[in-house]
């Protein structure tokens, strides 16, 4: 299937036929990060690679506190916009009866705006809004710099926030305009407790320029504290067994913005005999034809066949009736390529451990059967 930009090379144009637009900084660099996404998708990168960073933060409880520093008031911010829906997808590459206007679509309008701005060394760091919908707390954020900072390819350290004992999460940053940078920041909680308030202490004292091999020291200390959106939680319990590996959704949390799903996987004992890791993602549409955008929020488990997991999917159609949640397995065998264990200690001790070299094994990609929930229970 051709996607968007293949259909319009097929079509003629006559550009005198078009009006130019006024559009913000940030509204430009939304349609260069769409269309530069659009191309590198088929070099997305590979899934195995992702879950070598999942693996590190699944497995590595962090219970360190973090010295709490309150911020400096708000201040004017350049790039006023919606960070988070720029970083929705929105349609990419889907046909045009198929709707998706991206996860965090609807993000904006119940998040909590703070405004919050520290200088330091020449980069000046912004929180621009935040939202907690009782399992993930969402972050937005800008970066200015009085020098060019590359691509956006930074090593941010995360917030560290004390009612998550074991955390997940993700961190997505792109350049928006000269020296300007915007990013998008999840941390999830990976045990099942759902807190009615969290508390963020955000202390950055060094970014890492990745692709400049370049660190920039200072002091950009952020605190503050989110109520959890208003959810409700459904509990679903439905399964599939198949090829031995059996995938269970276990319940939706549905708030005004996205719903949660928890899943959990459970693996045979011969499918155990052959490979070494089983992993499950779940892909999500309704009975209206909506394919819905998610995000992983990371998983635990007592081993890396029983584990149990979340995803957040962008909010769900009013009109929908039903969800279709599909289970996409992949099986594979750990070599050095593959796969890599960071546990990190309640002292903040890193400990990497190694993995014997095994001949390349192609990994096995698995469907199983679609899960129906009836939403009408």
């Amino acid at each position: 299937m051709k996607d968007i930009y293949e259909l319009l090379n097929d079509i003629d144009l006559d550009e005198t036929e078009f009006k130019e637009m006024d559009v913000t900084e940030l509204e430009k660099a939304k349609v260069k990060r769409t269309l530069k996404k659009s191309i590198r998708k088929k070099k997305k990168m590979k899934r195995w690679q992702k879950n070598v960073l999942a693996a590190s933060i699944i497995f590595g409880l962090s219970t360190a506190t973090i010295g709490f520093s309150f911020t400096a008031s708000a201040k004017s911010i350049p790039l006023i916009g919606d960070i988070f829906s720029y970083f929705s997808n929105e349609n990419l590459g889907l046909p045009d009866d198929i709707k998706n206007n991206g996860l965090y679509s609807d993000y904006k309008a119940y998040s909590n705006k703070i405004g919050f701005t520290e200088e330091s060394n020449g980069l000046t760091f912004t929180i621009n809004d935040a939202i907690y919908d009782g399992k993930t707390v969402t972050i937005t954020y800008t970066i200015e710099s009085e020098e060019d900072l590359g691509d956006g390819s930074f090593l941010i350290p995360s917030p560290n926030i004390k009612e998550m004992k074991a955390q997940g999460g993700s961190d997505e940053i792109s350049k928006v305009a000269d020296k300007k940078y915007v990013g998008l920041l999840t941390i999830s909680d990976l045990e099942d407790l759902k807190e009615d308030k969290v508390n963020i202490d955000w202390d950055i004292n060094s970014i890492s320029i990745n692709d400049m091999d370049k660190e920039i020291k200072g002091n950009w200390n952020f605190a503050f504290s989110l109520k959890a959106t208003e959810s409700n939680e459904k509990v679903i319990n439905k399964s599939v067994n198949q090829h031995g590996v059996k995938v269970s959704v276990e319940k939706l949390s549905i708030s005004p913005m996205s719903f949660v799903v928890d899943y959990h996987q459970e693996v045979s004992d011969s499918v155990k005999s052959k490979w070494d890791e089983a992993y499950v993602e779940l892909t999500i549409k309704d009975d209206l034809g909506n394919v819905y955008d998610g995000q992983e929020n990371g998983g635990s488990g007592i081993d890396s066949y029983n584990l149990n997991f979340s995803k957040t999917f962008q909010k769900i159609d009013p009109d929908a009736t039903q969800l279709i949640a599909t289970p996409h397995v992949t099986l594979r065998n750990f070599t050095s390529e593959n796969h890599g264990e960071v546990t990190i200690t309640e002292d903040g001790e890193e400990k990497v451990s190694s993995f014997p070299t095994k001949p390349g094994i192609a990994p096995k990609e698995l469907v199983l059967d679609d899960i129906v929930i009836d939403l009408r229970k």
